[in-house]
This record gives C-alpha cells, sequence and structure tokens, in this order.
C-alpha cells in the first residue's frame, strides 16, 4: 500500500506542475482537476475490504482436499512398499481406516480454513492463529487416531503413552499442510496486489490521457467568445452565427473524445478546420492554409486532438507574430507501413525556436501520448529552419 500511496503523492506533484503551466485547466475542466484526479486515484488504491477478499474460499478448501488426498496416496505407496520389501502380502483392511483417518484430519483442517477464511475477511488473520489451531488440531487427532489402530489391532489401549506414538511423522504433515496453505495464501495475495498495481497503473494512465489531450489554451474560448461579441456589436449576425457554430463544433468535438480512445483522422481534421476557421476570423487574410492529405488516409485512427496543439503553436508563433502571417500545411501520407502526418508553416522558424519553450511543453506532451497510445512504434521529429518549423509524426498503420 505504501507504493501505491507513492504513486498517487507522484501524480499529485504532476498535476500540480501541470495546474501551474496552465492555469486555467482546473477551472476549464472541473472534472480533471488535479484535486479529483488525486482523489480518483486514492479510491483506487484502498486497500480489500471486507466484501472483497483476494481468494476465494472454494479454492482454499479444494488446496485442503488435494493435499490430504496426496497424503493418502502417499501413505498407500508406502505401505505397499513395506509389503513388498518385507516379503508380505498387504492387510487391504487398513485400506479404510487410512481412508477414515485422512478423511478426518481434511475435515479438521477444512474446519480451520473456514475459520481463518473468515478472519482474513474480517482482517483479524495472523500467522500465529494459525499454527495455534494447527496444533490444536494435531492435538486432537493424533491420539484419536493411534487410539483406534490400538484397538484395531489389540482391542484395548493397554500403554496410555502410546497414544502420542508417531508424534514425528503424524505431527510432520500437518506443519507440512500449514507451510503450503500459508504459501497458496501468499500467492493469491500476492496476484491481488499485482491485478491491483495493474489496475491503478491503467487508471493513472487513463488520467495522465485526460490531462495530456486537453492541451487547449485557456484563452482560447475566452477570445474566440469575444470575438464573437465583437461580431455581434459590428452587427455582423450572419458572421458571428457561423462563428458561434464553429466554436460549439470544435468544444463539442475536444470535449466529448475519450483521451484513451483512438478517432477517425477525418473527424481530427474537420475538428481542425472549424478551429481554424475560428482562427481566421482573428486574424483574417493572415492565416493561410494548405491541405494536402489524401481521402484515402481518413479512415485512418488517432487518438483524439493530437494535431490541434501543434496548429495553436503554428499560429502563436508563425502567424501571430509576423504582419505578413504564414502558411500553415497540413500534410498527410502513407509510408509502408506508416502514416506520417506533417504540420509546417514558413514562419520565423529556428529564429524563434531558441527563444520560446512553451512550444516545447506541448510537443513533449504529444510525444507521450503516442507512447501511451503506441509505445515506440510511433515517433515524433520537429524541424526548425530558418524557412520555418515543421512537426513529423509517425504512426503504424491500421488494417480495418
Amino acid at each position: 500500500m505504501t507504493a501505491y500511496l507513492k504513486a498517487a503523492r507522484q501524480k499529485w506533484q504532476f498535476y500540480e506542475d501541470f495546474s501551474q503551466l496552465y492555469p486555467g485547466f482546473s477551472s476549464g475542466y472541473p472534472a480533471l482537476s488535479a484535486k479529483a484526479a488525486v482523489s480518483f486515484i486514492l479510491r483506487a488504491v484502498q486497500p480489500v475490504g471486507p466484501d472483497m477478499p483476494f481468494f476465494s474460499l472454494g479454492k482454499l478448501l479444494r488446496f485442503n482436499l488435494y493435499y490430504w488426498s496426496a497424503i493418502l496416496i502417499l501413505g498407500l505407496l508406502s505401505s505397499l512398499h513395506a509389503a513388498v520389501l518385507y516379503n508380505k502380502p498387504f492387510d487391504w483392511r487398513h485400506l479404510p481406516m487410512m481412508l477414515a483417518g485422512d478423511l478426518v484430519a481434511m475435515l479438521l483442517t477444512a474446519a480451520l480454513v473456514v475459520w481463518t477464511y473468515r478472519r482474513l475477511v474480517q482482517q483479524a488473520f495472523s500467522n500465529w492463529q494459525l499454527l495455534s489451531g494447527v496444533a490444536v488440531v494435531a492435538a486432537l487427532y493424533i491420539p484419536a487416531e493411534n487410539a483406534l489402530w490400538m484397538l484395531l489391532w489389540d482391542g484395548e489401549i493397554a500403554d496410555i503413552r502410546k497414544l502420542v506414538g508417531n508424534l514425528d511423522t503424524s505431527v510432520l504433515a500437518f506443519f507440512v499442510w500449514t507451510a503450503c496453505y500459508l504459501t497458496v495464501l501468499l500467492y493469491q495475495q500476492q496476484l491481488q496486489r499485482l491485478a491491483q498495481t495493474s489496475a491503478l497503473s491503467q487508471k493513472i494512465q487513463q488520467l495522465e490521457l485526460q490531462a495530456l489531450s486537453h492541451q487547449l489554451n485557456p484563452h482560447f474560448t475566452f477570445n474566440a467568445l469575444n470575438s464573437v461579441c465583437a461580431l455581434l456589436e459590428a452587427q455582423r449576425y450572419d458572421d458571428a452565427e457561423t462563428m458561434s457554430e464553429q466554436l460549439a463544433t470544435f468544444l463539442r468535438y475536444s470535449l466529448s473524445k475519450s483521451p484513451d480512445s483512438l478517432v477517425q483522422l477525418a473527424d481530427e481534421l474537420a475538428a481542425i478546420n472549424a478551429y481554424l476557421q475560428l482562427q481566421k476570423t482573428r486574424f483574417g487574410d493572415k492565416l493561410k492554409v494548405n491541405w494536402q492529405i489524401d481521402d484515402s488516409l481518413k479512415q485512418q485512427r488517432i487518438p483524439p486532438l493530437l494535431l490541434q496543439p501543434l496548429v495553436e503553436n503554428a499560429i502563436k508563433y508563425a502567424v501571430a507574430t509576423r504582419k505578413q502571417g504564414a502558411t500553415i500545411t497540413i500534410g498527410g501520407a502513407r509510408e509502408h507501413n506508416n502514416l506520417h502526418l506533417t504540420i509546417s508553416d514558413d514562419g520565423p522558424g529556428s529564429q524563434l525556436a531558441a527563444h520560446n519553450s512553451g512550444a516545447g511543453v506541448g510537443l513533449n506532451n504529444i510525444r507521450n501520448r503516442l507512447l501511451q497510445h503506441f509505445g515506440d512504434s510511433a515517433r515524433l521529429d520537429i524541424g526548425a529552419s530558418p524557412q520555418g518549423f515543421k512537426v513529423n509524426i509517425s504512426l503504424p498503420w491500421q488494417t480495418a
């Protein structure tokens, strides 16, 4: 549990750092705020409760059955071996007694299994309790078994001291049972911890994807609404209506897509087009777009909002910083078994790359998202030159 809480604290720091980088994130997306994220993680690492045991009673009882069945078989083989060794016929009258003895031992240890199971469910179990229970069972069983064998052979209990005869071998069977039983419990507990760790890792991964996918500039919506208000004040009602519809289309897409899912490239491009139309209202002819994506690629699936931060960076660092604006080129092609997507601009490129780290944050987030979805089979490459900035994304080609 300490490891789980440590992971939760690390993720808390992650979301605190994220909120500092993007102050509008928590207010704009309350369901994905740092506080909600960590609460979600902490709920995921709660210890197993009384109604959620990490093993089943049936499995434990089956172990008990298999163990005493093995003891019976070993005892029978030992008796047969002794008969062969001493050239004596095996007395089959011993078999019912052996069956009865091991059956009683199995029932007694089954009672121990049920008792320890209840203690485990109540989280009140300790190894010493099990050892004490086994000692009591052995103290009752061994004299009773010896007494029955004495009655069978001699018809009476001639020497009471013989009731504890064969103590070493008889006790050994019970304490081997104890060791095996504890091993089964430990194994089941380790499996449960692995399952909890895997579930926690998946939930943390999902939260990271949610955070990384919502990299909209918090001022974007504010600026877009201001632009709508400005159009209304200028009585450009048709333009205001068109811009409102584009804003609604883009926000609906960005907020409705699950970050751990994949979307068709056609849907992503439609959302980017709506985003560009909104920005075009602000920048006018300064913003020029060149589409170079073949229709045959649009059925491919990519993480949602994968390209939007790149387009936003191009607008921020290429279009907005120059009086003449810039041209953004959005391209795509298939090369062998990979889908290559490109976002490039003819802006300042390397002239701004050395002075701006904000774009690097967005690029690192995209790399992390690609790693979460595709592992090492996807990559992101950047290139900055005096002629502009270019980002290449390579994804594995997906067949239908």
